[in-house]
């Protein structure tokens, strides 16, 4: 979501406090989530979704058609979603538990 959003503020000088409601610039809010196939990551994909942020969600199993597919131990492959998506958010919800060892 990018454009200008309404934001309240508190102005306080000695003597007076008011409440004021200023129009901000809103910047794009992008955030890549990997393990959005997974119980934890559909749960923060939705949010994310619904809090108006653009979602990139991204698995391997189940992934197709909602979500990017990408096996995290392919390293070109990851080098690529990650320079696709560049300097934005990134949460990465599945990487810890495939590199425990069995």
């Amino acid at each position: 979501m990018v454009g200008r959003e309404k934001e309240l503020s508190i102005h306080f000088v000695p003597g007076c406090c008011q409440l004021v409601e200023e129009e901000v610039n809103i910047p794009s809010r992008r955030v890549l989530i990997t393990g959005a196939t997974g119980l934890l990551g559909r749960a923060v994909y939705k949010e994310f979704q619904q809090s108006n942020w653009h979602t990139v969600g991204c698995g391997f199993r189940r992934a197709r058609p909602k979500f990017e597919q990408v096996n995290l131990l392919d390293s070109e492959a990851v080098h690529h979603l990650i320079h696709d998506f560049q300097r934005e958010d990134l949460m990465l919800l599945r990487v810890s538990q495939m590199l425990l060892p069995s």
